[in-house]
């Protein structure tokens, strides 16, 4: 007999104790369950998310790409060097909030701002191609995709902890806690059967031995 059990008093009051803790271990897996299917599908919602933000995302690099090539082509390496250090940068800044999603879980909101907004072209497009200009322009517009991209994976990567610590916890009440509660109540169970049928055998015994004690005096 295992410690655990040696522990245990067999009473019909323990065993409705532990009856219904055994329901109550059983209805929160249901709700486990049930919170890991809504995890499992706001998943896959952002998950799908992902291949075309990135596909987007790299099309629109390898157009710029291609545009600064046939700029660099036409005004020459050192010309597009030149203007790259007399350019007005973009300070970009990221910002970051909260929100609520599904079980109440707070998801990151990334924002992406410039902090010098320029209007017009960076450049001089009488000296440069204006191919230059566009190639900056998809580049700027790329990096809205990236901090996107970033938004969602991140929410991915939380989603995912949350999952994980939800299935630890099903797991261990499905196999730990709920074995020893069905063999605490199977052991109780056990004892009581065998108390009644010795009550059980006593009390024909009384019975017969009342019989015989009457017949004597008969």
């Amino acid at each position: 007999m295992s410690l655990e059990l040696a522990s245990i008093h067999p009473t019909r009051l323990e065993l409705l104790r532990l009856r219904r803790r055994k329901s109550m271990a059983e209805g929160i897996v249901d709700i486990l369950k049930r919170d890991l299917d809504a995890l499992t599908l706001n998943l896959f919602e952002l998950v799908k998310k992902i291949p075309p933000l990135r596909d987007k995302m790299y099309k629109t690099l390898r157009e710029a790409y291609e545009l600064f090539i046939e700029a660099e082509m036409i005004s020459g390496s050192r010309k597009i060097e030149g203007v790259s250090l007399v350019a007005q940068p973009i300070d970009f800044k990221i910002s970051e909030d909260k929100k609520k999603g599904v079980l109440g879980i707070l998801f990151p909101i990334l924002q992406l701002s410039e902090g010098n907004r320029v209007s017009g072209p960076r450049f001089n497009l009488l000296d440069t191609s204006a191919n230059l200009d566009k190639s900056a322009s998809k580049i700027k517009a790329s990096f809205y995709d990236i901090v996107k991209l970033a938004e969602i994976e991140e929410s991915v990567r939380i989603l995912l902890e949350v999952m994980a610590i939800k299935k630890r916890q099903m797991n261990r009440i499905q196999f730990k806690i709920l074995p020893q509660l069905n063999t605490a109540i199977r052991y109780i169970e056990l004892i009581l059967e065998e108390t009644e049928r010795q009550d059980a055998v006593r009390v024909r015994v009384l019975q017969r031995k009342r019989k015989e004690r009457a017949l004597k005096h008969a």
